[in-house]
């Protein structure tokens, strides 16, 4: 009995050791390695919402709704602007209700059926039933898994939030005074048509551009937003080089501001 007592007691000795490494662990992450095929990458913690996977790499692209017909066609409600991540063949991720993260899938093919309404197919997916058991489940694609062939005139909205807005070169003010390549803000996030009206073709996008209101133009509590439509006339210059839109706005239309929301840290 003093001999097994004993055992006991060493054991317990030996997992308190243990334990007290793995306390006093700290990871080595060297972000420069070379990644494993098919491994991903996560950002910071701090930088992440867990329970959003557009917070760590992902672009929603919509939601699934249910099935459409007996041979595991799959209707989807999108939310992205590029129609051709849900019609092009390739990898793609779904997002179940109860799972944090989404999970690869291969896309086999989509076509648009009706408004902002799409259907799918998924591999593995080969009858209504397997289709109904997605209802609910989100569609996402990586972000280094580009849109190529982009028109001219199209961008990510990713790549507009951020860069700084200037007065085009020539500008001037109502005085006749010139202010062309004036700062005038950041932009601060793009407002979609569809998101303010479920008619399609009416309206179009607009540009938020956050303008500052501290010292010397820097950013403050007292800063404010104003939306710009993204057309043409009012919009006409985009530098993706320089990071830098140039906007020809009518009089009066930088004054019809709103105060700029922040978070409280």
């Amino acid at each position: 009995m003093d001999a097994m007592i004993k055992q006991s007691q060493e054991q317990k000795d030996i997992l308190v050791k243990e334990r007290r490494k793995l306390d006093n662990f700290t990871p080595c992450i060297d972000y420069n390695e070379k990644r494993n095929r098919n491994e991903i990458l996560f950002p910071d913690n701090r930088e992440i919402d867990p329970y959003d996977p557009t917070t760590y790499g992902y672009i929603e692209l919509g939601t699934i709704t249910g099935a459409h017909g007996i041979k595991g066609e799959i209707k989807i409600t999108a939310v992205t602007d590029f129609a051709e991540r849900l019609c092009q063949k390739g990898l793609r991720h779904v997002k179940r209700p109860t799972r944090r993260s989404p999970r690869r899938t291969l896309l086999l093919g989509g076509r648009h059926r009706k408004d902002d309404e799409y259907l799918i197919q998924i591999e593995g997916i080969a009858d209504r039933d397997a289709a109904n058991g997605l209802r609910g489940c989100v569609l996402y694609a990586r972000e280094e898994e580009k849109i190529e062939n982009l028109d001219d005139d199209e961008y990510m909205v990713r790549d507009l939030v951020g860069l700084d807005v200037f007065l085009k070169e020539g500008y001037k003010n109502e005085e006749g005074c010139e202010e062309g390549n004036k700062f005038i803000g950041i932009v601060n996030g793009v407002v979609l048509t569809e998101d303010m009206s479920s008619v399609s073709g009416v309206g179009q996008d607009l540009i938020e551009i956050s303008l500052p209101r501290g010292p010397g133009g820097t950013s403050s509590l007292k800063d404010e937003l104003v939306l710009i439509p993204f057309v043409p006339q009012l919009v006409p210059q985009i530098d993706m080089s320089t990071k830098s839109i140039y906007i020809d706005p009518p009089f009066g239309l930088l004054d019809l501001t709103t105060p700029a929301r922040r978070r409280l840290e």
